[in-house]
């Protein structure tokens, strides 16, 4: 990774930097020091909540990520909206319509996607390939 990119990030980039004992711990917080900027798309937000409220773990803790300087949250837009829609056919699990969402936000920004889920980087490269 080079130092000083943007990107658009996952959720499970986020809880991977939060929590140390999760398995992509480590190289999430060295990735998290490349960066220069962090789109998180709101609904990457929402996620968070869920995650974090289905583990009892305080809300709170999202206003101290949202201090980060290097966090920038996004608004989804109708775009993204559609594009998800369009692309239903990969909507195989109930949270795949937002990963859509999440991957629709870093295509119409034009930002390369970090997620450490392989599906989605996959489906990521092949749609902003075909986009081009």
């Amino acid at each position: 990774m080079r130092d000083n990119m943007s990107s658009v990030i996952d959720t499970n980039v986020i809880v991977a930097i939060i929590f140390e004992d999760d398995a992509n711990h480590d190289k999430a917080v060295k990735l998290w020091e490349t960066l220069n900027e962090a789109y998180i798309p709101m609904i990457a937000i929402v996620e968070l909540g869920y995650f974090l409220i289905k583990h009892k773990i305080n809300l709170s803790i999202i206003g101290r990520i949202l201090q980060d300087p290097k966090i920038k949250v996004v608004e989804n837009t109708l775009q993204d909206i559609y594009f998800t829609i369009n692309h239903k056919d990969s909507i195989k699990h109930y949270d795949d319509f937002n990963d859509l969402m999440i991957l629709s936000t870093a295509i119409r920004l034009g930002l390369p996607l970090v997620t450490f889920d392989e599906e989605l980087l996959n489906l990521y490269n092949r749609l902003k390939t075909d986009a081009q």
